[in-house]
Parts: structure tokens; C-alpha cells; sequence
């Protein structure tokens, strides 16, 4: 899909003029600081684009972001973030803005610690194979699942049906959630409570009983789809070494600086102008207007609900989808201890308890100085409202549950963060929600997770999702969106 569309890369080799060039003093106003804003505003800022990035906030990264916590040297993230091996566009970004080296490649993320001296893991395959042939041999790890013997056939019935749709998805698969099609293609519970339920929710942060099941088996095709073109690495885990701030927000800004981009923060586009179907500029909150030359909205479908209810964007039917998409939470507990937790890989899937993830933050940023721990919860609808106090215990309890070191522990200090709408919550027909970047509207083009990427919830969607703007505004520009 990448390779068809006008990308900053193949801009440049095709030696045509920058489109900014041709539309000197009229900006391309990208609304919207998160990852898919920051992305979008880089890689037209790259090919010379005039651009002016906004944010209502005060701060750049939306989703992806860091901040201090008192008692806590350096910067704290708002929760864990996995980057995959299969995640080209957000490679691509990282890349862009020179911090790929600030990236720790390590073997897929298949790590279920069922009890204190328990952890079923993806040991990577032995070493002295090659790569391909590791991480396929390195797969059977799930023969080693602890499934009774009388389920096991069904097991594997199961999971060759799984295949089999990967391969080719049934064509009603978004009229399904994940758990009424893994009871269809006959999936026992053992198997589901080791292993499929978690991976759903690990993969969409929705709880299978919600999500679509077009959207997991969507996910898992495009991880395979990239792992049979040449990435041998696309299915492993590769885990940021500094702060999200570090790693997508700061580089980024400097880059746009160093190329002329105008950056506003708290300071949002209250509206756009529009003259017959033609998008012609945006108002910001204080007033201020800014003629464009185009306007990417780079914002999660919820605030552009909120555009709508302010201006004629609202009138347009072709956004009445996006009231519909729901969000999906994330709650994080971290903790910091005077020792290490004894985990043997960076990051653990728990089970039969309250904690699903462990996340090692310090041996991910290769600190041997503190011992900071991510403990999450995706999908997290059972503990958002409880109380602080007793979501922090619940997360002390499965630690002492699956990890006899903390036994002889000391909390240090904790913090905890809830985000109601982490994510977007893929239930069954959200394909008929997404929306693609160019919208009725000339001139107006929409970038974010949510769109029509085919993708998760994730930061490459959100990613995926700049880059698919980008191609339609070089292509507006170029055809005498200028003018």
C-alpha cells in the first residue's frame, strides 16, 4: 500500500519542485500535536512544505507523551508503549527525525508468567540460525502452552483455522467479535485463557467480547504480510531506551524549527473557513485566523466531533461516522522498588490476576540505578473508577502473586495514570466508521490512528495514518491546490 502512495521519500527522488515552493506565505496548517499531527507536519515540512502545526494543549505528543513526577528523577511516560518489528511507518518517522538509535530491538513480546517460577516465553530460536529460521522455530514455544491433553486437538484445529483466516479473512468478520468467531472456529477455553484472549487484548485493548473480529484478524495479517515480504523482525518487540518526549515529540520540533515550520501551542483551530466546498483557511481559539493552503486534521475522532459541533463541518454528512467511534481505556501503575523485581524479560503477560503487563522501564532504558516498573492494565474497564489506593494495591497483590523478590521490597513511591480514551474501541462494523484522508471537503484531509489505515489502535496506525495525508496534500498542491 505504502509504495503506491506519494511519500516524502519518492517526492524527493522524483526531483519535482517542492510543493511549498509554489505557495509561499500560504501554510498547510496541520491541527492537532499528536503523533499523526507531529508526523504529518515533519514529513511535509521534509519536501518543503510551508507548514504551521497547531495543538489547543500546552504541550506536544497527545497520546504519546512524558512529564516529571515529583520524588522521580527524569521523565515519566503516560504508560508503557510497545513498537513492533512490523511497524514501517513509525520506523520511517523515527528515522526522519534521527532517533532510531534510541530504539532497543528485542525478541517478540510472547512472555506469559503464570506463577512464580513459571514463564512460558519465545526463547528467539537457537542462535546459531539464521534469523527467518530462528523466529519460525522459536514459534513452537506455543506447543509448550499448558493446555490439557483432551483440548489439545481442538487447539490445533483452532489455530489452523486461525491461519486459514489470515490467509484469507472471511468476508463477515466485522460482524463478529473476536470471541463469538473464536467460539465459531471452535477455540477451547484452555487456549483462550492462556493465550487468545490476552492476545486480543494486547493487540486491540478491547476485551474480546467487544471487539471485532475483523480487526484481530486485520492485525495479524499485516504482521504476517510484512514477515513474508523479507522482515524477519517483524513480528518482535522493539522498546523505546528514553522518554516518548525524547523519542517522538523534541527531535521532532527541532526538525520542524530547523525548517521554517511554524509551531502554536495552546492555541487549537476553533474552526475552519470554508467557501463552497473548499477549505480556505482555519480561526484558532483566540481569534487569530490563518489562510491555508490546505488543513490536515490530525485530531482523534472525539474532538472532531467537537469541530463539527461548532462550524459547517458538521453539515457534511460524509463525518456523521465519526460520532460513533468509542474509546477505550489504559490504566498504569508504576512503581518504583530498592531492588530489582527478578523478571527475565523486559516485558511479562500475567495471568490470573489484576495486572496483565509488566513492563521493565529502567532495564529498557539500560538503568541499573532504580528499579522502575510499568504495571498495566489494557482495556482496563474493571479498575478506571475504583479507588486510587485500591487500584495501587490490587497491582502490589499480583506482583506478589508472580514475583517472590518483592516479597522483600520496598516501595519507593507509585504512580498511577488512567487514560479513559487511550485508544479507540474497534467493536464489530467499525470498519464502516473509518474514514480516509481526503475528505468532500477540497483541501481538507484527515490524519490519525482512526482513520482508514486497516490498522489497530497504535502508533503506527497513527503513523500510517500521517502518511496517507501526506500523499493526498502533495497531490492537492500539485494539481494547483496553490492557487
Amino acid at each position: 500500500m505504502t509504495a503506491q502512495r506519494t511519500t516524502p521519500a519518492n517526492a524527493r527522488a522524483s526531483g519535482a519542485p517542492a510543493p511549498g515552493d509554489r505557495a509561499p506565505g500560504r501554510p498547510v496548517v496541520v491541527a492537532g500535536g499528536g503523533l499523526a499531527g507531529l508526523a504529518t507536519a515533519v514529513w511535509l515540512a521534509e519536501v518543503g512544505v510551508s507548514v504551521t502545526l497547531v495543538e489547543k494543549r500546552g504541550r506536544l505528543g497527545g497520546r504519546t507523551i512524558s512529564f516529571p513526577v515529583a520524588g522521580v528523577d527524569g521523565l515519566v511516560d503516560n504508560g508503557p508503549h510497545l513498537v513492533a518489528g512490523f511497524y514501517d511507518a513509525l520506523l520511517r518517522y523515527v528515522e526522519t527525525i534521527g532517533t532510531r538509535n534510541d530504539l532497543l530491538w528485542d525478541a517478540p513480546p510472547f512472555a506469559i508468567r503464570t506463577g512464580p517460577d513459571t514463564l512460558l516465553g519465545f526463547d528467539g530460536g537457537p542462535s546459531w540460525l539464521p534469523l527467518t529460521l530462528r523466529r519460525t522455530l522459536g514459534a513452537l514455544w506455543l506447543a509448550r502452552l499448558p493446555i490439557p491433553l483432551r483440548d489439545r486437538p481442538a487447539a490445533l484445529l483452532a489455530m489452523a483455522r486461525l491461519v486459514r483466516a489470515i490467509a484469507k479473512p472471511p468476508p463477515d468478520l466485522d460482524d463478529l467479535t473476536a470471541a463469538a468467531w473464536l467460539r465459531r472456529i471452535g477455540a477451547p477455553t484452555s487456549l483462550r485463557e492462556i493465550q487468545l484472549d490476552q492476545l486480543v487484548i494486547g493487540l486491540l485493548n478491547e476485551k474480546p467480547e467487544r471487539v471485532s473480529a475483523s480487526m484481530f484478524v486485520q492485525t495479524l495479517r499485516v504482521g504476517a504480510q510484512r514477515a513474508l515480504t523479507g522482515n524477519a523482525r517483524s513480528m518482535d518487540a522493539v522498546w523505546p531506551r528514553v522518554p516518548l518526549h525524547d523519542l517522538f515529540v523534541g527531535p521532532a520540533v527541532t526538525f520542524l524549527r530547523e525548517r521554517g515550520a511554524t509551531v502554536i501551542t495552546g492555541n487549537g483551530v476553533e474552526d475552519l473557513q470554508l467557501d463552497d466546498d473548499t477549505v480556505r483557511g482555519v480561526r484558532l481559539s483566540d481569534g487569530t485566523a490563518i489562510d491555508a493552503a490546505a488543513v490536515v486534521l490530525a485530531v482523534p475522532p472525539w474532538a472532531l466531533s467537537r469541530l463539527m459541533d461548532r462550524g459547517p463541518l458538521g453539515t457534511y454528512e460524509h463525518f456523521a461516522p465519526v460520532r460513533k467511534i468509542e474509546a477505550a481505556p489504559i490504566s498504569t501503575v508504576y512503581v518504583w522498588l530498592d531492588r530489582p523485581l527478578g523478571n527475565l524479560r523486559l516485558a511479562e503477560n500475567l495471568r490470573d490476576c489484576t495486572i496483565e503487563w509488566v513492563f521493565d522501564t529502567s532495564g529498557m532504558y539500560g538503568r541499573t540505578d532504580e528499579h522502575c516498573y510499568g504495571l498495566a492494565v489494557s482495556a482496563s474497564w474493571d479498575v478506571l473508577h475504583i479507588g486510587h489506593d485500591a487500584f495501587v494495591e490490587a497491582a502490589m497483590a499480583s506482583l506478589r502473586q508472580h514475583y517472590p523478590a518483592f516479597a522483600e521490597a520496598t516501595v519507593l513511591h507509585t504512580h498511577v495514570i488512567h487514560q479513559p480514551q487511550a485508544t479507540f474501541s474497534a467493536q464489530p462494523g467499525f470498519d464502516d466508521l473509518r474514514l480516509p484522508a481526503r475528505t468532500p471537503i477540497e483541501g481538507l484531509f484527515l490524519a490519525g490512528d482512526w482513520t482508514a489505515t486497516g490498522l489497530p489502535s497504535t502508533m503506527e496506525a497513527a503513523a500510517d495514518g500521517a502518511e496517507r495525508a501526506v500523499s493526498e496534500v502533495l497531490s492537492h498542491l500539485r494539481v494547483g491546490g496553490s492557487r
